[in-house]
């Protein structure tokens, strides 16, 4: 919900309240000379039904109105001159997927992204095959994810965390 949304949301809310509150003052006559203009047919369960009913949906507006926004949850939001553009987690995670396939040496691959102030933080599990130097991999693999997201997306990447879990041993077995 938009902020002018939120804070017409609360006014209102604040005007119910203090319609209802009015109701029951000129009902149980805490005004005086105001009860003359309350119809007849006017009954205390009327007017107490009425209170009640405005009273609910003016809390139910202020939750509405009070209630924090949440973040992209899961999309990042890009602003560009014509709007806001949403990028999904679940599609940048792919963008990583695919980097890391095309990585030699990288088995099998899990990743998580989130999003910070900094920009976004990528973090991949790997298994890497046998008699692979580590240090040159990773640090291709970081290096190739962060500019294949950053020219993609547009948005900058504040860091690549690489976890190797383990070395692929489960060769499968040569056919006889």
């Amino acid at each position: 919900m938009k902020t002018l949304a939120k804070v017409i949301a609360v006014f209102v809310a604040l005007l119910l309240i203090g319609g209802a509150l009015f109701l029951l003052a000129v009902y149980y006559n805490l005004v005086p000379g105001l009860a003359v203009y309350l119809p007849a047919w006017v009954s205390e369960e009327i007017a107490l039904s009425v209170t009640g009913a405005l009273l609910l949906i003016a809390l139910i507006l202020l939750i509405l109105g009070l209630r924090r926004s949440k973040g992209p949850g899961n999309a990042v939001l890009k602003g560009s001159e014509f709007g806001e553009v949403a990028i999904s987690i679940a599609a940048i995670e792919n963008m990583v997927l695919r980097v890391v396939q095309q990585t030699q040496g990288i088995k099998d691959v899990s990743r998580q992204v989130s999003f910070t102030q900094d920009g976004l933080v990528i973090s991949v599990k790997i298994r890497v095959m046998p008699d692979v130097a580590m240090p040159g991999v990773t640090s291709e693999l970081q290096s190739k994810i962060k500019e294949y997201v950053e020219e993609i997306t547009g948005i900058t990447v504040h860091e690549v965390k690489v976890m190797v879990e383990n070395i692929v041993t489960d060769q499968a077995p040569s056919k006889k």
